[in-house]
């Protein structure tokens, strides 16, 4: 009789001093908007949302309610907490909860935590990058930040990327900088980076921002580039009036120097033939529409502009015979 009694009392004191967690119910989460890094004199929103569009929302800071009342424009579900004209004073550990309709002192279980910063207590860091500007995907990038000489507080180290609402990353140094790395980084890790150091206890005073570094990560390679690259291949026959056999040439297309194979096919023709030119004309019709052909003189290339001069003008026919 005396257990369960004093287990009866035991609830009503619950009851009267504070909440009972239901553990059956789905725990919120919390996030801030648009940081959780914020300057002084700036406004946030802490958003809380859990699975259940039925249940009335509640905020916490450092362990203790907030008096403070979601927006009434906040959908089934969600609820959103301005604070505005931030202050040092703003800054700690939040937490949301809710609560069933009709049970106005069973709660869920509280929300992980999210520590809001209000910066502008400290003097600035200084952030340096091993590699900065443009780097390739799959790389490691490294950040240090370091805190200001006279410092000797002992404080925790954020790396900041604009456009996130929360710190990339977090470190407490043994000293007074840290670095941060970035290993294996993609496109999605392009960026301008800051960094902050702050206390992890109550005032939890904040410095102000870093200079930014901006990161810019590419999947070009130069390799990658030179692959674009393609050649293409033209042989033809020629046939020049009383200048030289008949040849077998082998040009190439590329941004190399062409290279020129030349093949006996038929003894010297010294002049132009009707034979040749009927020849000439049944393969003009079998290459395709609109091809023209053109050889470059190597020799003359090689030579200089003084011995293309001395080059006497040679009539030529042309036969495709294979692409």
């Amino acid at each position: 009789m005396i257990p369960s009694f004093l287990a009866l009392f035991c609830v009503g004191l619950c009851v009267g001093q504070g909440d009972i967690r239901n553990e059956s119910l789905p725990r919120p989460s919390i996030s801030a908007w648009p940081s959780s890094v914020v300057p002084a004199n700036s406004q946030v929103a802490l958003r809380c949302s859990a699975p259940t569009k039925d249940g009335k929302f509640g905020l916490r800071k450092n362990g203790r309610p907030v008096r403070s009342v979601p927006s009434p424009d906040s959908p089934g579900g969600l609820a959103e907490f301005h604070l505005a004209d931030l202050k040092t004073s703003n800054a700690g550990e939040y937490a949301c909860e809710y609560y069933r309709r009709g049970s106005r002192h069973i709660g869920s279980p509280p929300s992980d935590v999210l520590l809001l910063l209000v910066t502008g207590d400290f003097q600035k860091p200084s952030l340096q990058a091993h590699r900065r500007g443009k780097v390739t995907a799959g790389e490691k990038v490294t950040l240090k930040c370091q805190t200001p000489e006279h410092l000797t507080e002992s404080t925790t180290f954020a790396l900041l990327k604009k456009g996130t609402s929360t710190p990339v990353q977090r470190q407490s140094p043994a000293g007074k900088e840290i670095d941060f790395s970035l290993h294996s980084v993609t496109v999605g890790d392009t960026g301008n980076y800051s960094c902050v150091y702050f206390q992890t206890r109550a005032p939890f005073w904040a410095s102000e921002p870093s200079d930014h570094i901006a990161i810019w990560v590419t999947e070009e390679t130069e390799s990658s580039n030179r692959a674009g690259t393609t050649l293409a291949f033209l042989i033809y026959r020629y046939s020049c009036c009383g200048a030289a056999p008949d040849k077998m040439t082998k040009s190439s297309r590329s941004s190399k120097k062409p290279e020129e194979v030349v093949t006996d096919v038929s003894p010297a023709v010294k002049s132009c033939s009707p034979a040749l030119e009927e020849g000439a004309q049944l393969s003009r019709a079998e290459e395709p529409h609109g091809v023209t052909y053109a050889e470059l003189n190597t020799r003359a290339l090689s030579e200089g502009p003084a011995s293309q001069g001395k080059q006497p003008l040679e009539t030529c026919v042309y036969a495709a015979l294979k692409t």
